[in-house]
């Protein structure tokens, strides 16, 4: 019964299927004479059916319906040919020849050409061009959503690396000095995940006490310590589930949380504190750090195995002065952010423009961002100048553009208060600077728990 129904499509369906296709159908034998034509072929060759069967290709060729022959290189060849056919109107077409050969593979038995119109191509590739830069532009209006802004020449490759990585389920370590931009980074590389509609979680692990990191990060069960939610609480893991968790400052972890996060970035799954059950959580997780790792590592105050485990695909952060092409973009982007927020419409002189790529911008993006809300809020006229950076840049760093930054009380005041106020200024603003408790405590000559308290503190006063 079989071999009735494949009988009867070789004699009916196959045919009707070839006549309804929109591709030009073209059989031979195999010496060159012409056995079938479909209705598109015949439209294309522009000859009844009745003067096309029955003929020489090599005949047809002759009298300028087409050239050259894609059945004649085929018989010739002896295998599949694919070349551009010009028609007896002028048009051109892609045109492919397929040998079919006996059961002994000896001879060729027939010939199939098919054609396909150019200008059909082109205009398919014209749309394939024309949305890869509608889905490039939409990313680039994502990107910015988030604030990644970099100049039209990207020499570092950071977007590119953001593309190949972004949809990769993979851990990313970031690498770079302070405010270069390493969390916008983070949210770029969510945006291009599977996760990109689920949440975004941050943890900074240099200003939460070591103390109670491990319940914030894992979370903790009823009553499993004083002072705990009496129904538990979840950790950053868990909100993250399915999305992202970005742990800023990996530097900063404590080696005994280090084992338990190793855990879990090996097999997914974790115990919250106090707590006996085994959680499992998807997550990808992105990890962030100023310092040097490696060298922490080979020191024995940051584990080798973690490390090894984070650093999947290192991806280093180059700092503002290295990246002169992306400054006019990113003042361009913070200045129109001022114009929004202070209801305004200044502009910037190009002498203004220019200077910024003078100066070495120590805080680097950050810093760059700070500086042009200064300069916005203290110009006296709509057109931001070379004297307002200057002033902007004196005012910053304590009547010296070579100073680290300064601290200052506005008018008298209460001493308790003004010590309040010198205190705040300091630990933020080292901090801001050096991205790290540790260095903080180093110049404040003060313990690095002390650092983490103060700005814990001072946080909290500023909400």
């Amino acid at each position: 019964m079989e071999k009735n129904i494949s009988k009867r499509y070789s004699q009916d369906f196959y045919k009707l299927m070839a006549e309804n296709l929109d591709d030009e159908i073209f059989v031979t034998d195999g010496e060159g004479v012409v056995l079938f034509v479909n209705q598109a072929a015949v439209k294309v060759i522009g000859q009844p059916v009745y003067d096309l069967i029955g003929r020489p290709v090599k005949e047809l060729v002759d009298k300028g319906f087409f050239r050259p022959s894609a059945t004649m290189e085929v018989l010739k060849q002896g295998k599949r040919v694919d070349i551009i056919q010009t028609l007896n109107n002028g048009k051109k077409v892609v045109c492919t020849g397929v040998p079919i050969f006996d059961d002994d593979r000896e001879n060729i038995h027939m010939v199939i050409s098919t054609t396909k119109d150019v200008t059909v191509l082109s205009e398919m590739f014209e749309t394939i061009e024309s949305q890869k830069e509608e889905l490039s532009n939409l990313r680039e209006m994502a990107f910015q959503n988030e604030g990644f802004i970099s100049g039209e020449n990207d020499s570092h490759g950071i977007k590119e690396k953001i593309m190949k990585v972004g949809p990769l389920d993979i851990p990313v370590l970031l690498q770079g000095e302070t405010g270069v931009g390493k969390e916008v980074t983070a949210k770029a590389i969510h945006l291009l995940g599977h996760g990109k509609d689920k949440p975004f979680v941050k943890i900074n692990c240099g200003i939460i006490p070591e103390n109670l990191i491990e319940s914030e990060l894992f979370g903790y069960e009823a009553g499993a310590f004083t002072g705990a939610e009496r129904s538990g609480k979840k950790g950053k893991i868990e909100m993250a589930e399915g999305g992202t968790l970005f742990l800023d400052e990996i530097g900063e972890m404590p080696l005994s949380l280090q084992v338990k996060l190793l855990d879990f970035l090996q097999d997914g799954t974790f115990t919250r504190v106090g707590g006996t059950k085994k959680l499992k959580v998807h997550t990808r997780v992105i990890t962030a750090t100023n310092r040097n790792l490696k060298e922490m590592s080979n020191k024995g105050e940051f584990r080798k195995d973690l490390y090894f485990r984070i650093n999947v695909v290192p991806f280093e952060v180059p700092p503002l002065r290295e990246r002169q092409e992306d400054i006019d973009a990113l003042a361009k982007y913070f200045l129109t952010k001022c114009n929004n927020k202070y209801k305004g419409k200044k502009s910037m002189s190009s002498s203004a423009k220019t200077i910024l790529h003078s100066y070495s911008w120590p805080g680097n993006v950050r810093e760059l961002e700070h500086t042009i809300e200064h300069m916005y809020v203290m110009s006296d006229s709509d057109t931001i100048t070379e004297e307002d950076f200057k002033r902007a840049i004196s005012d910053e760093n304590g009547g010296n553009s070579q100073m680290g930054p300064s601290v200052s009380c506005n008018g008298f005041m209460p001493l308790k208060e003004a010590k309040w106020e010198v205190e705040k200024q300091l630990v933020t603003k080292a901090y801001e600077q050096f991205g790290s408790t540790y260095k903080v405590a180093d110049v404040l000559k003060i313990d690095q728990s002390t650092v983490v308290k103060l700005l814990k503190k001072h946080a909290g006063d500023a909400e």
